[in-house]
């Protein structure tokens, strides 16, 4: 759900401190997991614990707290329209208000499927596909009302185990599933029908390696297709992998520097045009902890990397839109100037979404997640406006009641950075490896 920080000793120059919200005997720090764009074209960042939307007021953000639309933040949302799709647990969450409210869950989903991944339709943004798990069985849903309702497209094999889902923009679509399969480790099941059957190569040669994770992260839509792979190794550095046959043949392309796992791809004006992201497991604190690679053939081979400044960003996503690359930074906790930045080449980035411009969660949420907005008015300052009976929230102060047990207060007063600032950056880091193992499992 969020990254959790772990408490460490401070040292003896740092006043003591607090925090908010403990969960399993730590601390929490906002951080990025991916980014959308909203129907008008508005940045939403998908944050550890909620989203970050455009709020009413010009040039401002608002937090909405994840128990807004079920209790657990996804990594990746999606966008229909004016829809926002979250899956979960439950279903299929979607917005019934533009103010963002009111959510209702998507009908003719099974009540106890767990929705791995919605990806709305390259070509049509009324229809949203949807890959969901009921018991061992894997089901393909598609949704022709901007996820308002699904019906079932097909169903897997029994205990074939698929987590990701692409679609092409082709006619007819071509859609890709990726996961251990059922023989393992590595899988991949594809359809050249609209979703109405699939054929599997299971396992893909040369990923097939139970030592090491690998994730299917984007597909082209050339003719024929290029699949992008991302892969861990021994040495603690991811790497990029391509095939141009579906997965049956698969080539090392891009092997990321010392430490560096994957932060994001990206096509560009074309797809032969491919930006990749990277992020160092420690933060040092220091330029080089983030890395931009470009290609401009497809990823047969990559420029020398950009490496990113002392200000970030330390890639957590990589989006383009309109020509302009928008990258998921870490914020305060980690060293970013922002939690998302814009650059036009690449190597200048402005700072679009910080702290600085964000609005606690709107009063009509408000009551559903006390606990994120109490957090994020003591950690950072994001306060609701006070009321003339407004308690300890309200106020922007925290009673000694929600501080007890904690002794850190992430991404605030940094005054005392001495000691609080090796003790955030070496916990987040930590916080940052339990994150990727997490991902590692679930993708």
């Amino acid at each position: 759900m969020v990254a959790l920080v772990v408490l460490l000793p401070m040292a003896a120059t740092a006043a003591p401190l607090t925090c908010a919200q403990v969960r399993n005997g730590a601390c929490m720090a906002a951080d990025t997991f991916s980014l959308e764009f909203d129907g008008m074209g508005n940045p939403l960042a998908v944050m550890n614990f909620g989203l970050f939307s455009t709020s009413p007021t010009q040039g401002r953000f608002q937090a909405l707290c994840e128990e807004s639309f079920g209790g657990r933040t996804p990594e990746n949302i999606s966008v229909a329209g004016s829809k926002i799709l979250i899956p979960s647990r439950q279903g299929v969450f979607i917005n019934a208000s533009e103010d963002l409210c009111n959510w209702n869950l998507a009908k003719g989903l099974p009540a106890d499927g767990y929705v791995y991944q919605t990806v709305t339709d390259p070509l049509l943004q009324t229809r949203v596909w949807a890959l969901v798990g009921t018991g061992g069985v894997r089901q393909l849903y598609v949704s022709e009302d901007q996820g308002a309702s699904f019906v079932l497209r097909h169903q897997f094999v029994k205990d074939e185990v698929w987590w990701r889902l692409a679609v092409l923009a082709s006619a007819p679509r071509k859609l890709y599933v990726s996961g251990p399969g059922l023989v393992g480790p590595f899988a991949l099941a594809i359809s050249n029908d609209d979703g109405q059957s699939f054929s599997n190569v299971d396992p893909v040669p040369d990923l097939a390696d139970r030592a090491r994770n690998s994730k299917l992260e984007t597909v082209s839509d050339e003719t024929p297709p290029r699949l992008y792979f991302s892969r861990d190794t021994p040495l603690g550095n991811d790497e990029v992998w391509v095939s141009q046959d579906d997965g049956k043949n698969v080539t090392r392309s891009l092997a990321l520097p010392a430490g560096h796992f994957l932060g994001g791809f990206a096509f560009g004006a074309t797809q032969n045009v491919l930006y990749v992201g990277s992020r160092s497991a420690l933060t040092t604190g220091k330029s080089g902890d983030g890395a931009l690679f470009r290609s401009t053939d497809g990823g047969q081979s990559w420029a020398a990397p950009v490496l990113s400044s002392e200000l970030g960003p330390r890639f957590r996503c990589l989006k383009i839109r309109e020509g302009v690359l928008y990258a998921c930074g870490g914020g305060v906790d980690s060293g970013d100037s922002s939690y998302v930045s814009q650059s036009t080449d690449g190597i200048l980035w402005t700072p679009i979404i910080t702290m600085r411009q964000l609005d606690a969660p709107p009063d009509c949420v408000r009551h559903r997640c006390p606990d994120s907005t109490a957090w994020l008015c003591s950690s950072y300052g994001v306060c609701p406006p006070a009321s003339p009976d407004a308690g300890s929230v309200d106020s922007g102060t925290i009673s000694s009641d929600a501080s007890s047990g904690c002794s850190c207060e992430v991404g605030a007063k940094r005054g005392t950075a001495s000691g609080w600032r090796f003790t955030a950056i070496f916990a987040l880091n930590l916080g940052l490896l339990w994150r990727r193992k997490r991902r590692r499992l679930r993708a």
